[in-house]
């Protein structure tokens, strides 16, 4: 059961969108920043980055290895994120006057944490993977793990 080295797209690989997705995820907030602020930002900076980034973004990755320790699905950690997102807007809306019920506001909090979430959930994963499995996975980098070649093993890479 060679799966993981014979599909680029799948688990352990780089390119599996749960290592590219959040990355890709990332990115477009970034490139919405640069392009329009207030597609992101509701309140102010210092508001998003507190809440959202730091607070938000620190229950996700939390979120993300608790989800990957128990060997739970992926599906259920963004579950949870949808969850933390509303969180997330209720602290926006009762501590510094943001809109509750914003859908776009909401998508875009949802979008940073679960990409963090998901991070936090592929390290891990990455590192259970390597290890519990030493004689058939090798980790490759921060996100992704491979088949281990003859004689090579996780304290070799």
């Amino acid at each position: 059961m060679d799966h993981a080295s014979n599909n680029p797209l799948s688990g352990g690989s780089f390119f599996a969108a749960q290592s590219l997705g959040p990355l890709l995820a990332l990115a477009a907030v970034v490139a919405l920043l640069v392009v329009d602020p207030a597609l992101v930002i509701e309140v102010s900076t210092g508001d998003f980055i507190i809440v959202t980034v730091l607070l938000g973004g620190g229950a996700a990755w939390l979120s993300g290895q608790a989800v990957a320790e128990t060997w739970r699905p992926y599906v259920q950690l963004l579950a949870y994120m949808l969850i933390l997102a509303a969180a997330v807007r209720f602290i926006h809306y009762a501590l510094f006057h943001g809109t509750l019920l914003s859908l776009p506001y909401y998508a875009v909090d949802f979008v940073i944490l679960a990409a963090i979430a998901s991070l936090g959930y592929r390290t891990t994963r990455a590192r259970q993977m390597a290890t519990q499995y030493a004689w058939l996975y090798v980790r490759r980098g921060p996100l992704g793990w491979s088949t281990a070649a003859d004689g090579e093993t996780s304290a070799t890479s």
